[in-house]
């Protein structure tokens, strides 16, 4: 069974060959003004032991080629929810689906009904950078699907097989032809190694386009197997279409401007946003604002004032920054410069990523989603967020998407592929975390861990790693001390704001673990108090998008303390020595624990075991008043003297945390 990771098909393979060749290269006959519709079903499918449902939901997708520019073409594409429907639904073979489906059209209605994404493509079909992760469905084959897929490099053979570039490792070969919707067509089918997942597609030499999509796989699911089909046809075709025509349009207003807000040769008017941003829905006038931010077009006054109180936080921020009245909630830089200059990304979205690790070895693929909001001069907010399940970055995406949307949070999805609370999981996500704090201007006081039943409880290992990198962290299920490789750790989450979310009738990771969890660390005199939610009748279903708000609340106002005055640790082992200002340099057969504490005025007094050399990483602010300052340890004068400031100079592009990293390191040594 596939279990979907991040593969990218990188060799081309060839199968039985026949004589048949097709008789010129394969490319769209596709130009700027140029407008397809087609008509669009998701089948799913799912089975477990005890319960089995069936969905479907249809749509009509909008495809607008908005420009060109030396022979690259700028698309953008709506996928307009017309109806979904529950068709089944037993548990233990009884049919329940009278009683489960008002909860299903209550879960629809929340959902957005339009989903949109732009690329820009060559004329064979291939894209410029990543697709969309996160679609118009919670699945973890539909970011293969395209109205537009990639074409065979050069004439082929019947038989033949060319690699494709997408997430599944999808292979393809050419079937045959075909007559479909009157016209000839080429009928090319893929399919993963395992034969799970098939993607199919027929495009026609006629039209120039592609005539169907059609999808099929199954994938394990906690406890059961999904079964996926998709399929899209072409309706129409237009030409010679204007952009202002499709910004009018509801059902085409979303495609236009997402093509504008990835290609910015694309030419629009202030006036034209201007209408977006006073008439559109938060969607519309959020792409509005973000396009016209990001080429310094000044929208209407009206449009502005109407939209800086907008109940979509994106929305209010872009539009009360645009008016000058945003007020700044990353925290003033205390130590060194945060403006190292970063290049503003090409596209905006849920995005594949890989990050290359310190030392040679395979590269860290991840996903992030990068905020309309987003810019590059401006520190942003970051979330980590672990999945529950296998630990799959895809259903992260799938519990998360929704409710993020209308926040300025970059999001990182990395992937475990198993137990987050390893040696190798830790490193993937300190790698994907480092590649991401590299590439984007991330604020590091406002740098958030999260994740979910599996992840829930990694949340927890990974924030007692480095408690020094978040601001907060949030356990939603998660087993908390009754995983052994968490309870080693909760010394180290003293100065972290918690919160743990549990239901009541968890049957699979008891409420009594959070709540053990929660007790236990109280008893130990932290900074803050966790928090602690049991919620009634609830069981293990509990993800950011279904806790009631609870995550984003506690996280929104949640800002970090680079310099705690107290810091406690307990390291098995030196892989990471640091946390805050403290690190163990060399200790002795036994796990490292230390209790540091700064005392006033001046005096720091250190308490450790199985310790033999310690560096301190220290900073005037650090203490209560000017002068020199007395560190004891274990009961004995190690250091008499001045901090020095270290804050002062340029930018430094070598620094990976300004706060922590410019500091005045004192080494010392025990017998």
């Amino acid at each position: 069974m596939l279990r979907p990771g991040f593969v990218l098909a990188a060799t081309l393979a060839l199968c039985h060959l026949t004589t048949a060749q097709t008789p010129s290269n394969w490319r769209y006959d596709l130009r700027p003004g140029d407008r397809l519709v087609y008509s669009y079903t998701i089948h799913r499918q799912t089975r477990s032991d005890d319960a089995e449902s069936e969905t479907e939901a249809r749509f009509h997708t909008q495809v607008v080629i908005a420009g060109e520019r030396e022979g690259i073409l700028s698309a953008g594409f709506q996928r307009n929810r017309e109806s979904t429907d529950l068709l089944v639904y037993r548990i233990k073979g009884k049919d329940k689906l009278a009683q489960q489906r008002p909860d299903f059209e209550q879960r629809m209605q929340r959902r957005p009904t339009q989903f949109s994404e732009a690329m820009e493509l060559t004329a064979s079909g291939e894209p410029q950078y990543s697709w969309e992760i996160a679609r118009e469905g919670y699945s973890h084959l539909l970011p293969v699907l395209h109205e537009i897929e990639i074409l065979p490099p050069g004439p082929v053979h019947a038989g033949q097989c060319w690699p494709g570039m997408n997430l599944l490792g999808i292979e393809f070969e050419l079937v045959g032809s075909e007559a479909l919707h009157g016209k000839n067509c080429y009928h090319v089918r893929g399919s993963t190694s395992d034969g799970s997942v098939t993607l199919s597609y027929w495009w026609s030499p006629e039209s120039g386009v592609l005539e169907r999509v059609e999808l099929d796989g199954r994938y394990g699911v906690p406890g059961g197997t999904t079964h996926e089909q998709a399929r899209m046809d072409l309706v129409s075709r237009s030409r010679n279409e204007a952009l202002t025509g499709w910004l009018a349009k509801p059902e085409t207003r979303l495609a236009a401007l997402q093509s504008l807000l990835l290609s910015e040769d694309l030419a629009v008017t202030a006036d034209q946003l201007s209408a977006v941003a006073e008439h559109g829905d938060a969607d519309a006038q959020l792409l509005a604002l973000a396009v016209a931010q990001r080429r310094s077009l000044p929208l209407s006054t009206a449009a502005l004032n109407k939209l800086k109180d907008n109940v979509n936080l994106a929305v209010k921020l872009i539009a009360a920054e645009m008016v000058g009245a945003a007020v700044p909630k990353s925290s003033p830089e205390t130590c060194g410069s945060s403006a190292v200059p970063r290049k503003s990304p090409p596209k905006f979205g849920t995005l594949f990523r890989v990050a290359k690790p310190e030392e040679s070895g395979t590269g860290v693929a991840y996903f992030l989603r990068v905020p309309a909001t987003y810019r590059a001069d401006h520190p942003a907010p970051l979330l980590v967020y672990l999945s529950g399940g296998a630990g799959l970055a895809l259903d992260g995406v799938n519990t998360a998407n929704d409710d993020i949307s209308n926040t300025d949070y970059l999001v990182l999805y990395p992937q475990a592929g198993a137990y987050w609370w390893t040696p190798e999981a830790a490193t993937r996500v300190d790698t994907a975390l480092r590649d991401t704090m590299t590439e984007f201007n991330v604020d590091r006081d406002r740098v958030y861990l999260a994740g979910f039943s599996n992840g829930g409880t990694g949340a927890l290992y990974l924030a007692a790693l480095w408690p020094q990198r978040f601001a907060a962290v949030v356990s939603l299920m998660g087993a908390g001390q009754c995983n052994e490789e968490v309870q080693k750790g909760l010394p180290n989450l003293l100065n972290l704001p918690l919160l743990f979310v549990h239901g009541e009738k968890d049957a699979l990771i008891a409420s009594s673990c959070s709540k053990a969890t929660s007790d236990s660390l109280a008893g130990m005199h932290p900074r803050v108090a966790p928090q602690l939610h049991l919620l009634p009748g609830r069981e293990h279903e509990i993800t950011l998008q279904s806790d009631g708000g609870l995550t984003l609340a506690f996280l929104n106002d949640k800002a970090r303390d680079s310099f705690p005055k107290r810091v406690s640790l307990r390291l098995a082992d030196l892989t990471y020595p640091r946390q805050y200002w403290v690190e163990v340099l060399e200790k002795k057969s036994g796990a490292a624990e230390v209790n540091a504490e700064i005392k006033q005025p001046n005096r720091l007094e250190i308490r450790s075991r199985e310790v033999r050399k310690l560096r301190l990483h220290l900073r005037p602010e650090m203490f209560s008043q000017p002068g020199p300052v007395q560190i004891v340890w274990n009961g004995k004068r190690v250091y008499e003297g001045p901090v020095v400031d270290t804050c002062t100079g340029p930018a430094q592009s070598n620094v990976a945390d300004p706060k922590l990293d410019l500091s005045d390191p004192k080494e010392f040594s025990l017998p």
